[in-house]
């Protein structure tokens, strides 16, 4: 399971989104679930290959990068208190208000795909957004992803 280190922001208030991606590599860090270089891999990544995107006026993010700069699979999760800035991932040029962003640290190449994949037929699904948005505990947001089979 992608979520069994519980690393769960909620209701978090990050200045931008170099702070947000900080706050998000240091749980995924100290739970020794990827390497010292991630954070730099995850920018660098993001700056060349936005992933912002939108669903039904919600704005998401999936920030992801190469499996060389994880030690273990697994998602970090945050809900934002205010919108941050993400470019969108079909357009570089259209910005996106993003509130709930999946942080992916994959192992196993594989495993993005198929996590992307189930994050996305989550994200059309207007009553799980909106608990997605409402959660401030994660026995909350396990159940609500294991319901929805994104793992």
């Amino acid at each position: 399971m992608f979520f069994d280190q519980e690393l769960c922001l909620f209701h978090i208030k990050p200045e931008d989104q170099t702070h947000l991606f900080e706050d998000m590599y240091k749980k995924l860090y100290l739970a020794g679930c990827v390497k010292a270089s991630f954070l730099d891999g995850i920018t660098t990544r993001e700056t060349e290959y936005p992933t912002g995107l939108e669903f039904n006026g919600v704005g998401f993010a999936i920030p992801h990068t190469d499996s060389v700069y994880v030690n273990k699979s697994q998602i970090c999760f945050a809900s934002l208190e205010e919108p941050i800035i993400f470019q969108d991932m079909t357009d570089k040029n259209h910005n996106i208000e993003v509130n709930l962003v999946f942080m992916l640290a994959m192992a196993v190449p594989h495993e993005q795909v198929e996590t992307l994949q189930n994050l996305m037929t989550l994200f059309t699904d207007d009553q799980k957004v909106n608990q997605l948005r409402e959660l401030s505990s994660q026995e909350e947001f396990s159940k609500l992803l294991n319901d929805s089979g994104v793992y």
